[in-house]
């Protein structure tokens, strides 16, 4: 059952009709396999009227996840517990005086530290400023108030979208969680504007005390009490209202969407993710939300064939790209002159990000040698969707990041390469890590010639567009667009059977199976409930005998021998089991079966056809070693167990959807939530 705050969200139909989920944000992956016959994850098309073939490289894959996956506001960031913090310079902003404010937020909890910060900006124990902080171990959530503790215990937080509320008015403070108001207490305090304002760190501790799981939509208001009695949680984007002087923790990428528009500074390793709060109320399609490519640093790129089309001459050209960048040393594209299109010199225009630790954006290029452009403004952030655009207008070269102009260079450089090189600069020793979109080159066209608003949809075919890739033609994709999944061996979308829609994925029993990294962290790891569910269908269950269905390193593995269901739990990603279950039911083949796992508290149970086929109950929870999912074979050996089936309608919730026996799915899963 949803919690009442995800009953709220639910909706009496869904919005343009087809079934809704009211659990869909809780939905870390979903796959209908919907794709056509023989579909595979890399064949790229160019989307320009030139149709150019693009060669993939390596093992580089297209996903859903992508910067328009979610409307903008419906975004969160997460946030590992070992760190991860976002930090915004001290402002008049956060010096709330004697007035009315309020502060809110959306928090989702996978697990607990000891100490669990919201939000700090102090500089002493007691100084006259706000500290919200929960203590991990009791579950008793303070807010301290000029040194003052305030406390209370709110309900149960972990695995579920929580909305908490600060509100003051007319000297009373009160705190409200899901609406309900938990906490009040007289405050005429004159609160002043403190030290850097921190989000996920305790500020007397550099590090410290940081979320393990998501932050969505925080909002702070000087000025105006919102909330001064029991309310129902928003369950659309918050926006800018009057008084509004941060809004965060909502888009694509680390940014203040209130008129203040402060700097938001990343610290460590938190992440901008399409897991959010809200239910969606329109199903994920490629056309509107866009898709990506994912490219691990190790020999993946993509490359253009020889056209003059891609010798921008002396004219002007627009080069355009969304990056999600994971590292800090690598390569974003290059136009050469042979083989792959990597440059073995410098005259060609090309960018890479270089650094270590504070990144930076670096222009080469346009007959400079090897000399170096870049500034300050220009810098890159990891785990964040960056706009990045390289102009030449007339004889000036201008690098924008995010539509804000930065490196310049004045140049009438002829370049006369032609071949384009998308995930890499120089060589092969210079690749991208992370997810490339809408990629397109517009020879003869300066289209930004001043500071503009990124993209808010996928680009299209301009007038003289040379080459575009939106990178949206997957056809095993993650509905939830959360995820890019990697295809491989021979594994494809096959028409041949399904059990609902189109197509299913087929894996062959020798080197088939496919794998996606769950962006934004998150897992089924530690504490929390979890559902793994999916149809499969044999095409031979004895051929190899044991065979992996789904796993996540060693800690998570489900598994049939000669079709008989097990599965097996470790709590420290090795072969230390707290749970290994075999000898559960024969399964046949050619025959779709309903599988599910589902965690609820101490209790595992393997359902089969929605009847409990397989139980154990343990304390423990599963460490997977933040391993990738593996669909069809065992992770980190890969050709040891693969599996020989089809598999359809994968679906990875973070709650137990099934307590007791239930009537098998009757219809694809839903993917939207209202």
């Amino acid at each position: 059952m949803a919690n009442s705050f995800d009953k709220t969200l639910m909706g009496a139909a869904a919005a343009g009709g087809g079934p809704s989920d009211d659990e869909f944000n809780r939905v870390s992956f979903l796959s209908h396999f919907e794709g056509s016959n023989n579909g595979v994850n890399n064949a790229f098309d160019d989307g320009s009227s030139s149709n150019h073939t693009i060669t993939a490289n390596g093992d580089v894959t297209q996903g859903s996840f992508g910067p328009f996956a979610r409307p903008d506001g419906e975004w969160g960031v997460s946030f590992d517990g070992t760190g991860d913090s976002l930090a915004i310079a001290s402002s008049a902003d956060f010096a709330l005086g004697t007035g009315d404010f309020t502060v809110e937020f959306f928090v989702y909890h996978r697990g607990f530290s000891s100490g669990v910060t919201y939000f700090d900006y102090r500089t002493t124990s007691v100084e006259n400023t706000l500290y919200f902080w929960q203590n991990g171990a009791t579950g008793v959530v303070y807010l301290r108030a000029a040194g003052v503790n305030h406390s209370f215990t709110p309900p149960s937080m972990l695995g579920k979208w929580t909305h908490m509320a600060i509100s003051r008015a007319s000297s009373t403070t009160k705190v409200f969680v899901d609406g309900v108001q938990k906490l009040s207490f007289s405050d005429s305090v004159d609160y002043v504007q403190g030290t850097t304002f921190t989000i996920s760190e305790y500020s007397l501790a550099s590090g410290a005390e940081s979320v393990d799981g998501f932050i969505s939509n925080f909002r702070w208001i000087k000025g105006t009490a919102l909330y001064t009695s029991a309310f129902t949680p928003p369950t659309t984007a918050l926006t800018a209202v009057t008084n509004t002087k941060l809004l965060t923790c909502q888009s694509n990428r680390f940014v203040d969407n209130s008129a203040s528009s402060h700097t938001v500074t990343l610290r460590n390793n938190a992440a901008v993710t399409a897991f959010g709060p809200f239910l969606t109320s329109a199903a994920y399609k490629p056309a509107v939300n866009g898709a990506s490519a994912y490219m691990d640093g190790t020999g993946d790129y993509l490359n253009t064939a020889a056209s003059s089309e891609f010798a921008v001459g002396t004219g002007d050209f627009t080069i355009s790209v969304w990056v999600y960048n994971l590292s800090g040393s690598l390569g974003l594209f290059d136009i050469g002159a042979s083989g792959t299109g990597l440059s073995t010199g410098y005259d060609a225009p090309s960018i890479g990000i270089t650094g270590s630790g504070a990144p930076g954006l670096y222009l080469f290029g346009f007959g400079g040698g090897s000399s170096v452009y870049s500034t300050a403004a220009t810098g890159s952030t990891i785990n964040e969707w960056e706009h990045i655009a390289l102009v030449r207008s007339g004889s000036t070269v201008t690098f924008y990041k995010n539509g804000i102009a930065g490196a310049t260079k004045t140049s009438s450089h002829d370049v006369t390469e032609n071949i384009i090189a998308i995930g890499g600069y120089y060589s092969t020793s210079y690749l991208f890590k992370g997810y490339m979109s809408d990629f397109r080159l517009v020879k003869g066209t300066a289209v930004y010639t001043g500071n503009f608003t990124p993209p808010t949809a996928p680009l299209t075919a301009i007038t003289n567009t040379k080459l575009l890739l939106n990178m949206a033609d997957g056809q095993a994709i993650d509905s939830a667009a959360q995820n890019n999944l990697t295809l491989y061996g021979t594994a494809k979308t096959s028409t041949a059977q399904k059990k609902f829609g189109t197509a299913s994925l087929l894996l062959d029993g020798n080197s088939d199976y496919a794998t996606f990294l769950e962006n934004g962290g998150n897992d089924i790891d530690g504490v929390g409930n979890w559902t793994v569910e999916f149809f499969w269908r044999f095409v031979n269950k004895t051929s190899p005998s044991i065979q992996e269905i789904i796993s996540k390193g060693a800690g998570f593995q489900l598994y049939t021998i000669n079709g008989s269901l097990g599965f097996a739990l470790s709590a420290n990603n090795s072969g230390n089991y707290f749970i290994n279950s075999t000898g559960g039911t024969t399964l046949d083949n050619d025959t779709f079966y309903h599988i599910a796992l589902v965690k609820n508290g101490t209790s595992y149970k393997l359902y089969l056809n929605g009847t409990s086929d397989l139980s154990a109950t343990s304390s423990s929870n599963i460490d997977t070693g933040g391993y990738p999912w593996f669909l069809g074979t065992l992770s980190g050996a890969e050709s040891t167990y693969p599996s020989n089936g089809y598999m359809d309608e994968v679906r990875i919730s973070k709650v137990a959807r099934y307590t007791s026996n239930f009537t098998a799915p009757t219809e694809p899963f839903a993917d939207k939530g209202q």
